[in-house]
């Protein structure tokens, strides 16, 4: 079985800046090896393919049209397909850089763009391209020169792509981030799905601890998430799933226990129901 490698940006080294951009082509080809193999990361990603292509997240191949913009969140599987161009722009940085002028950044980050509701990417218009490639070169130079007050300039502008970024994607999916609640529900009920993954809860639990009735939480789910409750809870299992199994140093006895199976051939039989594939399988056959 293969290992899941995860990488760190400047781990533990506070000297650093803990942001980068880097042009993605010349950087795909310096890190060919290890991009086009799955992997992780402990820090988010901001990838800007500029060609249309492929990439591979959590499992799945993404086919994407030019001027794309994916998020990818920490601890997200992914890697480069080999046979796509991966020109553009990648953005890398850290919990103690996205924080550092304003403590609720991250919060809103994780409620805003990295939530995994609606499309892993958007598309900008012409318009927005525009700014988009304005704000980057900035930054860039920023990086690169290291003139004075560099790193407050160098988050400034990276807090105007992130707005730029949260403008597309409420015009893309339509939806008001700051008055609509049942938003605000669907997040909040995506984040205990992930602290209660080691458990069963009913739909009945998970509505008690978002004080709302069962039929409540249909009907949002159905409209934010694009399924019932049930399939939400069963397909975040699924890709907890995955992701440890993609852990070398994890048996499949030790994952069913991590993911609240009291016996590893109940969750063998369900692992097997969501994906056509027992454990064994799945492992075998990751890239």
């Amino acid at each position: 079985m293969k290992k899941i490698q995860e990488y760190h940006l400047h781990k533990n080294d506070y000297s650093k800046l803990h942001f980068e951009v880097k042009d993605a082509e010349p950087y795909f080809k310096k890190n060919f090896n290890h991009a086009i193999k799955a992997h992780r990361h402990s820090f988010y990603q901001i990838l800007w393919f500029k060609s249309a292509g492929r990439h591979y997240v959590d499992y799945e191949i993404v086919e994407h049209p030019e001027n794309t913009i994916f998020f990818i969140k920490k601890s997200q599987v992914h890697y480069f397909c080999p046979d796509s161009k991966n020109e553009g722009y990648l953005f890398h940085f850290n919990d103690s850089f996205i924080n550092k002028y304003d403590r609720d950044s991250e919060t809103k980050l994780n409620y805003l763009l990295f939530t995994e509701i609606g499309n892993a990417f958007i598309n900008p218009s012409e318009t927005q391209l525009i700014k988009f490639e304005q704000l980057t070169s900035q930054i860039s130079e920023e990086t690169h020169n290291k003139d004075y007050n560099y790193v407050q300039q160098s988050y400034y502008l990276f807090q105007a792509i992130l707005t730029l970024i949260e403008r597309i994607k409420k015009q893309q999916h339509a939806i008001d981030y700051t008055i609509d609640v049942d938003y605000e529900i669907a997040v909040q009920f995506k984040q205990l799905i992930d602290k209660h993954i080691n458990e069963f809860l009913s739909i009945d639990n998970f509505s008690k601890l978002l004080s709302i009735s069962s039929k409540k939480l249909t009907g949002i789910t159905k409209k934010y998430l694009y399924n019932t409750p049930a399939i939400v809870i069963h397909n975040r299992k699924i890709l907890e799933a995955k992701r440890l199994l993609s852990n070398h140093k994890l048996s499949i006895k030790e994952v069913a226990y991590d993911l609240g199976f009291d016996q590893a051939t109940y969750f063998t039989k369900y692992f097997k129901k969501h994906t056509g594939l027992n454990p064994r399988e799945f492992q075998a056959q990751l890239p």
